[in-house]
């Protein structure tokens, strides 16, 4: 749950704490008057997620309470597959403390449209949607090397003008000073979906 004012949020999937704290980055981020714009804070949710939902709950219902519903994928949502991150074939990517990518295996670069190598020296922001890459992203590092995990998802960017939305499970390496990043797909947004969905036109499609 999160208050804003007299505003409850209550964000799903309810323990991904890294969504939760982008919510609420996001509407810090936004003038007063808009964020009590249930239309204008999904659409500022959609710069990093796709698929993200606001829905008011009534206020009848609510007993005079102001609540949002604040879904990452359009739905509440459960997990199926709760240890996908321990598979031998899972695909790693490797983060250095400076936020460019030591390394990825040839999974991790297929996931999100390289080639095999292609992820060494590309720095993070470089596998978000265009829109969203000059936003403040403190609410995601910030902590990150003093917890065990951060469980989320990103929406990245394909050749083709879509988006693949990669599950994480990303964790510090202090010894080595890393993030090491597990990642498996979910789905596959396609161009006319980002447009539908985002208002946007991918960068790499003409306008």
């Amino acid at each position: 749950m999160l208050a804003e004012t007299n505003l409850t949020i209550a964000t799903f999937p309810r323990d991904d704490a890294a969504f939760a704290a982008f919510v609420r980055a996001t509407m810090a981020a936004l003038a007063p008057v808009d964020r009590t714009n249930p239309a204008v804070v999904q659409k500022a949710l959609r710069r990093w997620h796709t698929r993200a939902i606001v829905r008011p709950r009534d206020e009848i219902a609510g007993f005079g309470m102001v609540t949002w519903y604040v879904y990452r994928d359009g739905q509440a949502g459960v997990r199926t597959e709760d240890d996908w991150w321990q598979r031998d074939d899972v695909a790693v990517a490797i983060l250095g403390e400076d936020e460019v990518f030591v390394d990825g295996d040839d999974e991790a670069c297929r996931l999100v449209g390289r080639p095999s190598g292609g992820l060494r020296g590309v720095p993070w922001r470089q596998l978000i949607p265009a829109e969203a890459r000059d936003d403040d992203a403190g609410w995601l590092f910030t902590g990150l090397q003093e917890v065990p995990f951060v469980h989320s998802v990103f929406d990245a960017p394909l050749p083709d003008g879509g988006r693949r939305v990669i599950e994480y499970r990303t964790n510090w390496d202090p010894e080595q000073r890393v993030y090491v990043c597990r990642w498996r797909g979910l789905a596959v947004i396609d161009d006319t979906q980002v447009v539908a969905l985002t208002g946007q036109v991918p960068e790499n499609l003409p306008g």
